[in-house]
């Protein structure tokens, strides 16, 4: 099936990157700097919203093409489009100084929701590791519940005495008999009323008339109840607010459209295989058939290049070397006379260069003066923003080049199953066994130039001086230490093993990052850096995200808390060996995610009495040596998480922690959005006696950990059966939610005071008081004008 959103993303790239230009803007706004800040940042702001809408449709193409040979092409694009978002995410921090981006004004220029300026995940993250990730989840299991029946026979239940076995019995009788004697009370009261009741009005003969009217009035108020219930139910379907109830389950087009994901995902599998499969097949045919003839054309070639050179200088030519090429410099369309002069002036090229870096040397030397001033003028008219040299602009203008020089002329009509192409597999194949043979070639006709010189020309075949490449400069200096591997004779199966049974290698409970209802912006944020801190209340969803971000990446997580450390691998020798472990193991199966729970106790400033035999700094220094240790290739992320980090040291925090982001206590909107989640997935019903709005506003200052206890303590097995009759109350949440404890102001200016001390915190306290400056400065310039 041919993807249907390709040639609009292309289009779309075409018009906002430029093809064949590597820029996103016009030459001249490329060029110009801007002075304004705001303007600059709704620029930023656009673009990012821009790139954002091309990965949605760059990921839902690659997921959706089977064609094998436009796949590759795809994901280097949005691989490109994913960085280009990260680097246009860094230079928003760096001009706004902070973490968190409100965009309201630009989504509403460009018609987009709030939704659209979420970053997409790609699916093919657990998709394309989908069966390596269920063996590893699966080898987890089965050690974990080695290890949990050893742990329940370590901590056997401790007997009761029959003493308090007696009296719990006896005390479970008399609640029982309490509990007859009060229904059998209370039925005797029930029947008293009735008979005094019957004595002062009296017997009454039965009368069918009322007792019909009786019956009229209770069926009549059922029916109209049930028939205001449907009214009800149609006006919220007529207005889009509810579904209809054929559509409340499974629908047909849902089953087929998962059916077709599922065949789609067989077809790319099957594709795929096929693809490979042929690379090899056509590999080989074009080296048996074509082999030959490209090896005879090439050794007459250079017979001919031979002896022309031969009959124009009066001896043979010398042959080029490998590292430059070999034949390959003398097939470019020249004739002999231009390749001999080539191959004897380069020589003379270097002699050239080291003359003009003299004369370069005085001239700058002379310009120094003026360059100066210039400087000083320039400096004047290029202040303003711009944005950063990007990376990915070239990459990404390849790779759209590369596809319409591929497809665009390709007539896929006859290839409607969108297999691979066997044209184009062909034409690079021929390229790539041509390579092969004239290596071949090379050899053969060095030593045949050899024999040629002696034979004919009696010269040594040391007289002619083939040219050689040059060596590259090595730069002196010291030799970094290599990584000492400390378990050289052991796998990483065993290592693997060791590390679950200590309790190191957890399984994460699988949380996706849909489900998570803090800050949309934190969703970026996680899986793009090497090492983040996140900082807030306790129950604010910290501990959440870490096991999002390992669900939604399928990453090992490590779990290297003070708390759960405490007695493992004692000693300097064992910290070390901990260490190895967990970089080799999850190196090895990356990606990982590195999690520090109470990442304030390892950065202490003075260690609590009461933890001082647990000794929670005792990871300070490694876990910094462990960082330096992490190449750009190794796709292992620590993620720390702390509730109180002003009892730490700043300086060793944010030396260890690249990025802190600080996580605050959620708003009207989440809050609203949380309870409806909340109540939905316990297995409750939004009822109209239910205020939402209501709860939300009075649960201001609560975090979404104690709202999560409210839902679970109010919605009992026993209160879910009751809830046809009597549906669910806002002060039923109230009433358990009023038990937990809230967040202080005093903890959120801790929190706040905090974080001005991190090195963000601290920029944006200076650009502020810059600010205050130059507007009193200001103030007092208009000031005197007036006077």
């Amino acid at each position: 099936m041919q993807e249907e959103g390709a040639p609009p993303v292309q289009a779309q790239l075409v018009s906002w990157a430029g093809p064949g230009t590597g820029r996103e803007l016009p030459a001249g706004a490329a060029r110009k700097a801007e002075r304004s800040a705001a303007l600059f940042s709704h620029t930023l702001a656009t673009l990012f919203l821009r790139y954002v809408q091309i990965a949605r449709r760059l990921e839902a193409c690659y997921d959706q093409g089977v064609q094998p040979q436009k796949r590759p092409v795809l994901r280097r694009l949005l691989d490109a489009v994913l960085g280009r978002l990260l680097e246009l995410k860094q230079e928003l921090v760096d001009l706004q100084l902070s973490e968190y981006h409100y965009m309201d004004h630009v989504l509403q220029e460009l018609g987009l929701g709030p939704a659209d300026m979420e970053v997409p995940i790609p699916r093919y993250f657990l998709s394309e590791r989908a069966k390596a990730l269920q063996e590893r989840q699966e080898v987890l299991a089965e050690i974990l519940a080695r290890v949990a029946p050893s742990k329940s026979a370590a901590a056997p239940r401790p007997s009761m005495p029959r003493e308090e076995a007696v009296r719990l019995v006896q005390m479970a009788e008399r609640m029982r008999q309490g509990r007859l004697r009060a229904r059998f009370m209370r039925e005797i009261r029930r029947d008293e009323e009735r008979e005094r009741k019957a004595r002062e009005g009296g017997l009454q003969e039965p009368n069918r008339s009322q007792a019909a009217v009786c019956i009229q009035k209770v069926w009549k108020g059922c029916l109209q109840r049930r028939l205001t219930q449907q009214t009800r139910q149609q006006e919220m379907v007529f207005i889009g607010m509810a579904l209809e109830p054929q559509l409340m389950g499974a629908s047909p087009a849902g089953i087929r459209a998962q059916l077709g994901e599922e065949f789609r995902r067989m077809r790319q599998a099957d594709y795929e295989a096929e693809y490979r499969e042929a690379l090899h097949s056509i590999r080989d045919t074009v080296y048996e058939v074509e082999g030959p003839s490209m090896r005879e054309e090439m050794k007459a070639q250079l017979r001919q290049w031979f002896i022309e050179c031969h009959d124009l200088t009066g001896r043979f030519p010398d042959f080029p070397e490998e590292a430059i090429g070999g034949s390959s410099v003398l097939f470019a369309q020249k004739t002999p006379e231009e390749v001999r002069a080539e191959l004897d002036l380069a020589e003379i090229k270097v002699d050239k260069k080291k003359k003009k870096k003299d004369k370069e040397k005085g001239k700058e030397k002379a310009k120094e003066g003026e360059k100066k001033k210039g400087k000083e003028k320039k400096s004047e008219e290029d202040e303003g923003l711009k944005l950063s040299p990007s990376k990915f602009l070239t990459t990404m203008d390849q790779g759209f080049q590369e596809y319409t020089a591929l497809w665009s002329s390709q007539d896929e009509v006859i290839n409607f199953e969108q297999r691979y192409e066997a044209e184009l597999i062909r034409a690079e194949k021929q390229a790539e066994v041509a390579a092969e043979i004239r290596l071949q070639v090379d050899e053969l006709m060095r030593e045949e130039l050899r024999n040629l010189r002696l034979a004919v020309d009696l010269e040594e075949s040391k007289a002619g001086k083939p040219l050689k490449a040059k060596k590259s400069a090595k730069k002196k200096g010291k030799k970094g230490k290599k990584e000492k591997d400390l378990t050289p004779d052991r796998t990483i199966d065993s290592l693997y093993e060791e590390l679950a049974l200590e309790g190191i290698l957890k399984k994460p409970p699988k949380v996706p990052l849909s489900d998570y209802s803090g800050s949309p912006t934190v969703h970026e944020l996680a899986p793009l850096v090497r090492s983040i801190l996140l900082v807030g209340p306790a129950g604010t969803g910290k501990k959440m995200l870490v096991h999002a971000v390992c669900t939604e990446t399928g990453a090992n997580l490590f779990d290297l808390s003070p708390d759960n450390l405490a007695g493992k691998y004692p000693g300097k020798s064992g910290l070390q060996m901990l260490m190895h472990l967990v970089l080799k193991v999850a190196r090895a199966l990356q990606p990982s995610v590195l999690w520090v729970g109470n990442a304030e106790k390892t950065f202490y400033k003075k260690v609590p009495k009461e933890e001082k035999e647990l000794d929670p700094k005792r990871l300070r220094k490694d876990l910094a040596k462990a960082l330096n240790l992490l190449t750009a290739a190794d796709r292992v992320l620590l993620m720390g998480t702390s509730s109180r980090p002003y009892l730490a040291d700043v300086k060793g925090l944010c030396k260890a922690y690249e990025r802190i982001l600080l996580i605050p206590r959620p708003d009207y909107a989440s809050r609203y959005v949380t309870w409806q989640r909340l109540i939905q997935k316990q297995g409750g019903t939004l009822a109209a006696s239910l205020d939402l709005s209501a709860l939300a506003k009075v649960s201001d200052g609560y975090t979404q950990g104690s709202m999560v206890q409210a839902v679970q303590a109010v919605l009992s097995e026993r209160r879910l059966l009751q809830l046809p009759k009597r549906p669910l109350a806002a002060g039923e949440f109230l009433q358990m939610l009023a038990r937990a404890e809230p967040i202080h102001p005093e903890e959120e200016e801790m929190l706040q005071d905090w974080y001005t001390k991190t090195p963000l915190g601290k920029k944006k306290l200076l650009v502020e008081e810059e600010k205050r400056k130059a507007a009193e400065a200001k103030a007092k310039d208009n000031k005197k004008k007036k006077k």
